[in-house]
């Protein structure tokens, strides 16, 4: 068997290809994002006072035994859809909007505060009374906030 010297040019280029493959490998096996591979619903939600919908409010699902979630806000029908949320056992939670950060500096006129109807229970997931089951396909869930007294 015959020895055939390498150059230190030749190991580098074939120490460089190396690690390029072994790069590439990695980064395919990475194509996915963390429970990708759990089955999916979508959800629609709408929020009314009684007959009239509850508008810009916030609306979170928390599953507290995954950590998983999902939210929106309410149109001017009332109504949020979250696409692609894991299927389980849910806790809804209804809040009020963020309010507009203040620019220092700048004047800008108040906004008037609209009061949401919003009960108290149904802004923590510890009391609130609103839950789900998201199963696979379409799930459409309605709430009456008059539900609750307050």
């Amino acid at each position: 068997m015959k020895y055939i010297p390498f150059s230190p040019s030749a190991f580098r280029q074939l120490s460089l290809t190396g690690l390029l493959i072994l790069f590439l490998v990695g980064l395919n096996s990475c194509d996915h994002s963390p429970g990708s591979e759990k089955p999916r619903g979508d959800v629609t939600i709408r929020i009314t006072n009684g007959s009239a919908p509850v508008v810009d409010a916030q609306v979170d699902l928390v599953n507290e035994q995954t950590g998983e979630g999902g939210g929106g806000t309410l149109d001017a029908e009332g109504k949020t859809t979250m696409t692609m949320v894991a299927l389980g056992s849910y806790t809804v939670t209804i809040n009020p909007p963020a309010e507009e950060p203040v620019i220092p500096g700048i004047e800008t006129a108040p906004k008037p505060k609209v009061a949401l109807p919003i009960p108290k229970q149904a802004q923590k997931i510890a009391t609130s009374p609103y839950k789900v089951e998201v199963g696979s396909g379409t799930n459409d869930f309605t709430f009456d906030l008059k539900s609750i007294a307050d």
